[in-house]
């Protein structure tokens, strides 16, 4: 699948200090944090908000808005651009809420906020994000309600670094050589000791110290070496890997991120057992194969139990040589006792002369007899230790001289030879440890690359699936982009009332020239009327919601949309009372673009309460004029004052109506949601009238019927022709 990300966007700006915002002290800190200028301005174009919070001094916020900067230079517009009023960017910000509370991670969250409608000047990248959105409606269907798959995903996150503070105690390289010392400890140091030695004798003192020994030059080596230390030897350092010296620093890197990893496989795992064939770097064979080695990696960095039967076995032996010995000695001195307490002393002739002459002395024929027996418990408590601890013939013959030869009793085992004993058995532990850690560490380091791929990968899948997910959680779909002016739907749901109430009515509705306007009904500048909460300011929030999804390239909420080419949009709300003179001439400013030949959209909501009735109609009906003018722009203001304000223009309008069709049983309004092209709908205040005179006798309903007919009776005296 494609990105959605900085799409045709180039990198027009070659410093940080072009950015607006950026000043020397920011700019430090940012090329202090990513290394170089350019890798700081690639995450700023990238929209890499995460990381640019982390550099000090840079809020959330400040990021975002650098981000902005960045991709508006690119694309060359900015939000202002499309969306021309306050009340435009209001709804913008709701809408983008909403999506927002669709995304799985704070990636797609941040990236999110770089998505604002397009003019239609920039069609190739409105095509290109419909697109985008166009591959990934099947996998919002497929898994936006799988609670397994959402929990994957909400899982995945930024990689984790390996800390600064990584530090190995038990491993130490010495150089002899002074070039490689210097080229060692720049690579290594940072992780480990780098020594330097000059003699023989310094070099035995300091590898006595450490249980690996690294060197990278044979200077020491051709001596004589004491047996107790064996250093490893890497013929060239430029070729050595850090899986060889540090496979730690690997092994920390998958372990702090060892969720996340596993997230990302399963998320491959589940798309694939769909047929969704993403994510191809990672065949099925390496898949298993990572799988394999992250089963063996646990959160601590270090090989989990139970994987390797060695290191089991030789952990075990050391954990268990204490007390194996304690009870195989108990248990060898209990059998000694029984088998003295019930031997007797016999003399032969000639011992009996000897011992009575003092050619002999008692000792020495009690040692004769002692010694069988102190062999054979000796022996028996070898076998039985060698057995219990699971020890291989050469460690077995560590045992030998774990216990004196000369008889003593009660049975015991000689500490410093004990000491030596585990001592070896440590040094075999930690060295078969350290050669596991290599091959795991080995076998994951040809991963890490393709790793930071796929995490980002599936941080940028997210951005489209979270579109999906709400594409599909409210049924929308992708709109038709045509050539001509005009705006037509079918089956169109406010999302912000569909969010409160769950099914709404939904509506049908065209201006302009598409496939959905009645015959020679095209008109481009529209009255809409009709009767209070009739759902005029819901159509009006539907169409704006339909014109910023679909340029900003997301579906809309309508079973079918044609959306012709927009460069502004404008939007206004309901005056909550008449305006002062500077709020009444600020709003007029407003309206004098219209003039200017670009294609517009203008929505607005009763604009009439800005100032009296009179003089509203008046202005009202000088806007549409000019807006009429434009033949590129389009137009819809909803009014109550749609007949006083065709008799103000000379311009020709539609006006449409949503229409109350009388009373229910119940004396309720029955309203039609759907505008009746070209009507005038009958007000509020009129049926209103009509329920009291309906619910009233005798004097009072005379003067609700002498209410009643000061209103236009008929419906079709009210019709205005287009």
């Amino acid at each position: 699948m494609k990105s959605i990300l900085g799409m045709k966007a180039s990198q027009p700006l070659l410093s940080l200090r072009e950015i607006h915002g950026i000043g020397e002290r920011v700019a430090d800190r940012l090329i202090g944090h990513f290394g170089t200028e350019d890798a700081a301005l690639q995450a700023i174009f990238e929209g890499d908000i995460v990381s640019l919070s982390e550099v000090n001094g840079i809020s959330h916020n400040f990021a975002l808005s650098l981000a902005r900067y960045a991709k508006s230079s690119a694309e060359g517009c900015s939000i202002s651009d499309f969306l021309k009023t306050k009340e435009a960017l209001d709804l913008y910000s709701r809408l983008l809420e909403l999506i927002k509370s669709f995304a799985h991670t704070a990636h797609s969250r941040d990236k999110l906020d770089l998505f604002y409608p397009l003019p239609a000047s920039r069609m190739d990248l409105i095509q290109e994000r419909h697109a985008f959105v166009r591959e990934y409606l099947e996998l919002g269907n497929a898994f936006s309600e799988n609670p397994e798959f959402i929990r994957l995903i909400s899982m995945v996150r930024k990689l984790r670094p390996v800390p600064g503070n990584l530090r190995v105690r038990d491993r130490i390289i010495l150089c002899g050589d002074s070039k490689i010392l210097e080229a060692a400890r720049e690579k290594f140091q940072d992780f480990l000791p780098v020594q330097a030695v000059e003699d023989l004798s310094e070099f035995i003192d300091l590898a006595r110290g450490y249980f690996s020994v690294i060197v990278f030059d044979d200077t020491y080596l051709s001596f004589d070496l004491p047996e107790d230390i064996e250093p490893e030897y890497f013929q060239d350092l430029s070729r050595a890997e850090f899986w060889q010296v540090l496979p730690e620093k690997e092994l920390v890197f998958f372990a702090r991120n060892l969720d996340c990893i596993r997230a990302c496989l399963n998320i491959v795992s589940s798309l694939r057992s769909k047929n969704f064939e993403l994510f191809e770097e990672l065949s099925k064979e390496r898949l298993d194969i990572l799988e394999g080695a992250l089963s063996k990696l646990g959160e601590d960095g270090k090989p989990v139990e139970g994987f390797d039967p060695e290191l089991d076995r030789l952990e075990a032996a050391l954990e268990n040589l204490d007390p194996a010995l304690t009870s195989s000695l108990i248990e060898a001195n209990q059998r000694m006792n029984l088998t003295l307490e019930a031997s007797s002393l016999t003399l032969s002739g000639q011992e009996l002369i000897k011992l009575v002459s003092g050619g002999m002395e008692i000792k020495d024929l009690l040692a004769k007899d002692l010694n069988k027996i102190y062999k054979a418990e000796i022996e028996a408590i070898k076998e039985e230790l060698a057995e219990k601890l699971g020890l291989q013939k050469q460690e077995k013959l560590m045992l030998d001289s774990l216990f004196p030869d000369e008889i003593s009793y009660p049975l015991c085992a000689d500490q410093s030879q004990l000491q030596l004993l585990r001592q070896k058995l440590n040094n075999t532990l930690e060295k078969t440890r350290l050669a596991r850690k290599r091959e795991l560490a080995k076998t994951l380091s040809a991963f890490h690359q393709p790793v930071e791929k796929l995490v980002k990968k599936v941080l940028d899948f997210d951005l489209g699936f979270s579109v999906s997910c709400f594409s599909a959680k409210f049924q929308l779909r992708l709109p038709e982009l045509i050539s001509e002016v005009g705006i037509g739907f079918t089956a169109g749901e406010n999302l912000f009332l569909k969010t409160r109430h769950g099914e709404i009515d939904p509506i049908n509705y065209s201006i302009g020239k598409t496939g959905f306007s009645p015959s020679g009904l095209e008109n481009r500048v529209v009255l809409l009327s009709g009767v209070n909460s009739g759902g005029k300011t819901s159509l009006l929030e539907l169409l704006a919601q339909c014109v910023i999804l679909g340029y900003m390239g997301f579906p809309v909420p309508a079973k079918e949309l044609e959306l012709g080419p927009i460069e502004e949009f404008y939007y206004f709300g309901k005056s909550k009372g008449t305006l002062d003179a500077g709020a009444f001439e600020t709003t007029l400013k407003q309206f004098s673009v219209l003039s200017e030949s670009s294609g517009k959209l203008v929505l607005a909501d009763e604009l009439e309460s800005i100032t009296e009735p009179g003089a509203s109609a008046r202005i009202i009906a000088g806007i549409l004029e000019y807006l009429s003018r434009n033949k590129q722009s389009l137009g819809i203001f909803v009014s109550h004052l749609s007949e006083l304000i065709l008799e103000n223009t000379e311009t020709e309008v539609r006006v449409d109506g949503i229409e109350a069709n009388g009373l229910d049983s119940h004396l309720e309004l029955i309203v039609n949601r759907n505008p009746v092209y070209d009507c005038i709908a009958r007000s509020t205040p009129e049926l209103i009238v009509e329920r009291l005179l309906r619910k009233t006798t005798g004097k009072e309903q005379e003067f609700y019927s002498h209410l009643k007919g000061k209103f236009k009776v008929s419906q079709k005296d009210s019709k205005v022709s287009s």
